[in-house]
C-alpha cells in the first residue's frame, strides 16, 4: 500500500504550513491554494498513509504523532531541495566543481589556510567544503564515499586508500633536565619529532608509509 504513495512538494509545503499555523485555512492561504483544494490534499495524504495526520479541533488543527513524523521528514525533504537549488545556481553562475575535504585539527590550523587560499585563487571555479574530523573517522567516511579528499595523521590506517605525503608536523618536547622524559633524548629520540599528515582517496594502492601527515 505504501508503495503507491505519491506526495509532491506542494503537498509537503502545505502540510508544514498547516502544522505551523494550526489551521488548514491559514495553511492554504500561505500555500496559495483554495481551501477546498488544500483540504483535499491533506485528506489525500491521510488516505495514502492510512493514518490521520491532523486532529481536528474546534479552534483549528494539531498534528497527530504520525503527523509530527510526516512534518519532520517534510522539512528534511524541502531543505534538501533548497540545497539542490543553491548548488545548481552556483553551477549556473560559473562554478566548475565542488569538493568535500575532511581534515584533522592539526592540518586545519597549521597548514590548510595558506594552501587553500593559494588553491582557490588559482582555481576560482572550484568550491571546497572543509569539515573538521578526527583522522580515524575521516578514513571511514572516505571509504563510505562521503567525501572526496581527506587529511589524516599517519597513525590512521590508510591501507585501503590511495594516499600521499602532505606535510611533516613537527612536535617539540620541552622538559626539565631532572624529568624522566629528558632521558628520551639519550635513547635516540631527539627533542624534535614529526608526525605525518596526508591526502587519500578510496580504492587505490597505498604509498610507502612515513611519519608524516597524509592526504587521502
Amino acid at each position: 500500500m505504501l508503495a503507491h504513495i505519491r506526495f509532491d512538494l506542494v503537498d509537503l509545503r502545505l502540510f508544514l504550513h498547516v502544522v505551523d499555523t494550526g489551521s488548514i485555512t491559514a495553511g492554504s492561504r500561505l500555500s496559495h491554494l483554495a481551501l477546498a483544494s488544500a483540504s483535499a490534499r491533506i485528506r489525500g495524504m491521510e488516505d495514502a498513509l492510512g493514518v490521520p495526520l491532523l486532529e481536528r479541533l474546534r479552534d483549528g488543527v494539531k498534528p497527530t504523532k504520525a503527523g509530527l513524523a510526516v512534518a519532520h521528514h517534510a522539512r528534511l525533504v524541502l531543505q534538501q531541495v533548497e540545497r539542490m537549488h543553491g548548488e545548481i545556481a552556483d553551477y549556473a553562475g560559473g562554478l566548475a566543481g565542488r569538493v568535500r575535504l575532511l581534515s584533522n585539527t592539526a592540518a586545519i590550523t597549521d597548514y590548510l589556510p595558506q594552501a587553500l587560499a593559494d588553491f582557490l585563487n588559482t582555481h576560482p571555479g572550484i568550491d571546497v567544503d572543509l569539515e573538521e574530523r578526527p583522522s580515524h573517522l575521516i578514513v571511514s567516511q572516505l571509504l563510505a564515499q562521503v567525501a572526496e579528499l581527506g587529511i589524516v595523521a599517519d597513525s590512521a590506517d590508510v591501507s585501503s586508500l590511495e594516499s600521499r605525503p602532505f606535510r611533516r608536523d613537527q612536535l617539540v618536547l620541552v622538559t626539565s633536565d631532572q624529568s624522566s622524559l629528558a632521558r628520551l633524548t639519550d635513547s635516540g629520540t631527539h627533542g624534535e619529532g614529526g608526525r605525518g599528515t596526508g591526502f587519500a582517496r578510496p580504492q587505490a594502492p597505498p604509498p610507502q608509509g612515513g611519519n608524516r601527515l597524509h592526504a587521502v
